[in-house]
């Protein structure tokens, strides 16, 4: 337990680097967080990029259900060990640069909350692995390449800012991996070889973030109840959404300016719920409706706007 609780390195980097290093690690570490993968996700779904996949509205639906699903796998374990991150990690001195970069500098460089293992390791590790899996674009060697050098990175960007420990970011790959692993066998999808089937991903992530609020009821500890309660509405949400469409690779891409409309809609409501400090039950709620909304929004544009003649994602 002693060496969980100083688990090595990491938290004198951030007074052994250059200003302007940390800050590119810190924007590095953005492509492992959560309000990256929801704007990247969200997008995907929407505009249904056919070169992506043979499927992928299904391949988008897949990245939102993996992402709630680490989410709530690493918050129940980070609630579990309770371990604390490295002291520095909640503080950094503001470089003398222009607003607002001094202000995204200190943003993109502290983190607060319980630090193993590390979410953005687990999380990269999860997404962008199974991206190398199910993706079409380029072939699976410089997938899963690609992959790896991301997740790499994102991982020793933890370090680097000072916000884990080097082994935080170890198990939080490992961990993924192992995660991973069980997704491709339990969540495997029956009518497309090689696809995940979003609706069990949704009800397996629902099933962890369930796990997770009681982890954090038994504990007594409020830390992260906020990320337990996302998951699990965002992944009721996830699982009712999908279900309730029939034919998801037939319905419309979402226009630009109902696109850009909704985006900043199902955004705000989000970051309202988590601003506003709400309760569990609200931000259930609030979070279901949004990936709910998100996944139902091209029929709702082909209902209401009669778009029949809109691109289709097949």
């Amino acid at each position: 337990m002693f060496f969980l609780q100083t688990r090595g390195v990491g938290e004198t980097v951030l007074t052994d680097l250059p200003d302007v290093i940390v800050f590119l690690f810190g924007l590095v570490t953005q492509l492992g967080d959560q309000w990256f993968f929801f704007v990247a996700f969200t997008s995907l779904y929407w505009v249904c990029w056919p070169r992506i996949s043979d499927r992928p509205r299904r391949t988008a639906a897949s990245f939102v259900g993996l992402a709630l699903g680490s989410l709530a796998l690493v918050t129940a374990l980070k609630v579990g060990f309770a371990l604390p991150r490295p002291p520095t990690a909640a503080i950094a001195a503001a470089p003398a640069w222009p607003s607002p970069l001094s202000d995204l500098f200190v943003s993109f460089t502290t983190d607060d909350g319980f630090g193993f293992p590390s979410g953005h390791a687990l999380g990269t590790t999860v997404v962008y692995g199974a991206a190398a899996v199910v993706l079409d674009v380029w072939d699976r060697r410089r997938r899963i390449l690609a992959a790896a050098a991301i997740v790499g990175t994102v991982s020793l960007s933890r370090v680097v800012i000072g916000v884990h420990y080097g082994v935080d970011v170890v198990v939080g790959v490992l961990l993924g991996l192992v995660f991973l692993k069980a997704v491709f066998t339990v969540a495997a999808a029956d009518d497309a070889p090689g696809h995940l089937d979003p609706r069990r991903l949704f009800a397996l992530a629902a099933v962890l973030a369930s796990l997770a609020l009681a982890v954090v009821f038994v504990t007594g500890v409020p830390h992260h109840g906020e990320n337990a309660a996302a998951a699990l509405g965002g992944s009721l949400g996830g699982f009712f959404g999908w279900s309730r469409l029939s034919d998801h690779e037939s319905l419309p891409t979402l226009s630009p300016p109902v696109a850009l409309v909704s985006f900043f809609g199902a955004g705000g409501l989000w970051v309202a719920a988590d601003a506003l400090d709400a309760p569990i039950p609200v931000v259930v709620l609030a979070t279901g409706a949004v990936v709910a909304f998100i996944l139902v929004a091209p029929q709702l544009q082909m209902r209401f706007a009669g778009d029949t003649v809109a691109q289709r994602a097949d």
